[in-house]
């Protein structure tokens, strides 16, 4: 594995607005380089939605790895809580990337470029 994608970049492909870098990475997620947090997988099918929409999602997730939410990653999460004052969802987004060593695929800069050591791929910039 090499990128944790956050649920923005998923919902920017459903909706046909990633950039051709983002298209890129997610190719090779799919290829087996990406994996998504179990918080994304909550995020992107947690909403109302076209059962064709809530297909393609599942379709896509299905290609790349979840990965769990483990008492390691709890405690990370509670140490970038305290840190640096992020959401819960992306403060656990943020500590799945950094418990697996994964470039984060991110265009939430705000959050996440606060979190020292975690690597971000903005595929917007």
């Amino acid at each position: 594995m090499k990128f944790l994608f956050d649920t923005n970049i998923l919902i920017y492909h459903f909706n046909n607005q990633l950039t051709d870098l983002g298209t890129s990475l997610l190719r090779e997620g799919i290829a087996g380089e990406g994996a998504y947090s179990v918080i994304t997988h909550i995020e992107v099918l947690g909403y109302q939605q076209s059962d064709a929409r809530e297909g393609q999602a599942r379709q896509l997730l299905s290609h790349l790895i979840e990965l769990p939410l483990t008492s390691a990653i709890s405690e990370r999460t509670i140490s970038i809580r305290k840190q640096f004052n992020i959401k819960v969802p992306d403060a656990v987004i943020a500590a799945t990337a950094l418990e697996y060593s994964l470039q984060l695929v991110s265009r939430n800069e705000v959050d996440f470029a606060k979190v020292k050591g975690l690597s971000l791929v903005n595929p917007f910039d």
